[in-house]
């Protein structure tokens, strides 16, 4: 059995150019939103704008154009109470 290391890389140029690897899945995307798997991680890229270019599933790599704002890993939702009563 073999131990293969994943690796990932974000590269954002000038918020306007973004280039990523290990990019399992899109999980959901729209001009303002986009919602991706990196290895076994949640990730979620802010803006407006935001179009695919490329994105090849077999080596995880996705570049994307826009004007990018906010990006979160582990992105995830609080919980339903929490976000009703503030």
């Amino acid at each position: 059995m073999q131990n293969q290391v994943e690796t990932e890389s974000l590269i954002l140029e000038d918020r306007k150019r973004l280039s990523l690897t290990g990019v399992e899945s899109v999980d959901g995307f729209s001009e303002t939103l986009l919602k991706l798997t990196i290895n076994k991680s949640k990730v979620e890229i802010k803006g407006a704008g935001i179009k695919i270019t490329a994105f090849n599933k077999s080596s995880g790599n996705l570049s994307a154009t826009g004007s990018f704002t906010d990006i979160r890993f582990n992105a995830k939702k609080q919980p339903l109470l929490k976000r009703i009563f503030k």
